[in-house]
């Protein structure tokens, strides 16, 4: 029940893949499925929402195991590549850097200028949100772009291992003093905003979630060459566990607080434990998927880890659109709850044209193009 026979090439990586990690395909799928729970909330429900227990249970579900597992199997896929083609990497993650800014202006700034212009909504109602705000937005896009072209060039000089692990761990430690630098010119400081940038509308930079993908990329190193994956699923739940006592250890020493803000910026202590609950959601998905009566209710999310990034590229649309519909922050618990599930059917339908978007013809060119978004190539020497 682990692998499929056959999978199609990765749409983030650009790798042709021999076998598919099937505990991979559900962690993707179930990371885009947060993803949509969570932004309709937090745009279409009202505040009082998001702390009643299913507004908190989603909003942690969408927290651990989103983003940072989506970077991880990114990781991953590329540790687990034979030969991995530099310029097709380098040339993939410029194209979804500049989806980024597209999608910016697709689900921001067209739906707010139309909705000012039309008296739809008002720059109180939306405030802090400017079209500039926005427009100027840093993504998921750009990060994985940026980490796709960063872990290309790395990967020329040496091979995931420990030294990738001590990269990680560098980055995760000097973190919270290097997003603060700044030069105090736009010159320099707007193009190392993807990477370091501190400003609110900088949600996911390179610093520190390059550090996600790192670690991925070890770990799929191992699994390329493991016999047993099974096992190798479980000893990584072992690290997990023992990394997220640390995390945990070190929260009630630094004692962040819980907050989407403190999320984005990732202090050790988060990044640490989250790390650790990354390898037992895995470990736990593997083991979901070797039971036959959960395994065939999940095909759903199997399917929607073909196609992740054209997912989330609809589902912010949709999110941002809709605003003009229910308005912002408008919906009480149960209507919300009825909106997550209409823009899960809606997103899953629309993605599939979405998906077209992920590569440009230039980049279709070569034979490892195909929809797929976190197959992991498992070498068969």
């Amino acid at each position: 029940m682990e692998e499929r026979d056959s999978a199609p090439t990765n749409a983030v990586t650009g790798i042709a893949g021999h076998e598919r990690v099937r505990a991979f395909d559900l962690a993707a799928g179930l990371a885009v499925f947060f993803m949509i729970l969570v932004h309709v909330l937090w745009n279409w429900g009202t505040p009082a929402t998001w702390t009643t227990p299913i507004g908190e249970a989603i909003s942690y579900a969408a927290g651990p195991t989103a983003t940072p597992v989506f970077m991880f199997l990114i990781g991953a896929s590329l540790g687990a590549a034979a030969r991995p083609s530099t310029g097709g990497l380098v040339a993939r993650g410029l194209w979804l850097f500049a989806l980024g800014y597209l999608l910016n202006l697709l689900r921001g700034v067209i739906p707010f200028t139309l909705g000012m212009a039309t008296g739809v909504i008002t720059a109180e109602q939306v405030a802090p949100y400017t079209a500039w705000w926005l427009g100027t937005t840093v993504d998921l896009h750009h990060v994985v772009g940026f980490s796709l072209i960063v872990i290309a060039l790395l990967r020329t000089r040496v091979q995931p291992g420990w030294l990738w692990l001590g990269l990680a761990g560098v980055l995760v430690l000097v973190a919270p003093w290097l997003r603060t630098v700044s030069f105090g010119s736009p010159v320099l400081d707007a193009p190392l905003t993807p990477f370091l940038g501190s400003a609110p509308n900088v949600y996911y930079a390179v610093v520190p979630w390059l550090a996600y993908p790192l670690a991925g990329a070890v770990f799929g190193s191992i699994m390329a060459r493991s016999a047993d994956r099974a096992a190798l699923f479980r000893r990584g739940a072992v690290v997990g566990a023992v990394l997220l006592a640390i995390g945990v250890a070190l929260i009630a020493v630094q004692r962040p607080t819980f907050d989407v803000y403190t999320y984005w910026r990732q202090p050790p202590s988060f990044a640490v434990a989250i790390m650790g609950i990354i390898l037992l959601w895995l470990a736990l998905c593997d083991l979901a998927t070797r039971r036959r009566w959960v395994d065939r209710w999940l095909g759903f999310f199997y399917g929607w880890s073909d196609r992740v990034i054209a997912i989330y590229f609809t589902h912010w649309i949709i999110v941002g659109w809709g605003v003009g519909l229910v308005g912002f922050r408008a919906l009480g618990l149960g209507p919300v709850l009825l909106a997550m599930a209409a823009a899960v059917v809606a997103t899953s339908y629309l993605s599939r044209f979405a998906v077209k978007l992920e590569t440009s013809w230039w980049l279709r060119r070569g034979p490892t193009r195909g929809p797929s978004e976190v197959a992991v190539e498992v070498r068969t020497a």
